[in-house]
């Protein structure tokens, strides 16, 4: 563990020197975003009626760390790895979604007339942790442990200090086989604190 550490340190440091050098930027630091997670399912699954209908949406949390590489002011590629927590009306309080996700993304600025402001989407892997209790009509084989989430959103950046993000998750593999998808509107804070505490302007 310590050895994989420093290798992320030393890789980190690399970058950093490197985007300095070539006139570009990299940033890393925590992240955390306020979700409201829902469910799009079939209705037999919780309430044994037929039909789909997006079940009703709670307050919840990711948090994680992110890296970003700005080649130019106006484009970055970045990477976010969270831990998130999913609950839905629809289930009981007990139950609920843990996953730990990762998600490679882009910012682009399409307008170029406002200054931080930019597009973002990502596509990622979820690795799901902790399910909740389908009962006896989900079968074993139909449950997912891996899924695909999708983002896309809006996001401010205000330069070596803080990025702002809004938007929506989705899901392109189900959870459970044709039967339950997650879902979620976020706002997303990101703090750079290598920039933040490196003493850049």
């Amino acid at each position: 563990m310590a050895r994989k550490l420093f290798f992320l340190l030393v890789l980190i440091f690399s970058v950093e020197s490197w985007s300095q050098q070539y006139g570009s930027e990299f940033e890393v630091g925590p992240l955390l975003n306020f979700q409201m997670t829902s469910l799009y399912v079939n209705n037999e699954v919780f309430r044994n009626t037929d039909g789909f209908s997006n079940s009703g949406y709670e307050a919840n949390y990711a948090l994680g760390v992110y890296g970003a590489y700005y080649p130019k002011p106006k484009m970055a590629i970045g990477l976010e790895f969270y831990y998130d927590r999913y609950t839905s009306s629809i289930l009981t309080e007990d139950d609920h979604y843990n996953s730990l996700s990762l998600v490679p993304y882009f910012n682009f600025d399409p307008f170029r007339r406002i200054r931080g402001f930019y597009f973002t989407g990502g596509l990622g892997v979820a690795f799901i942790q902790e399910i909740p209790d389908y009962g006896s009509r989900v079968q074993e084989e139909d449950i997912h442990v891996i899924t695909v989430p999708v983002k896309l959103g809006f996001t401010y950046r205000i330069r070596n200090q803080f990025t702002c993000e809004v938007g929506g998750l989705a899901e392109l593999l189900p959870v459970v086989d044709d039967r339950v998808r997650r879902n979620a509107l976020y706002l997303s804070l990101k703090v750079p604190l290598n920039r933040v505490f490196g003493g850049y302007r």
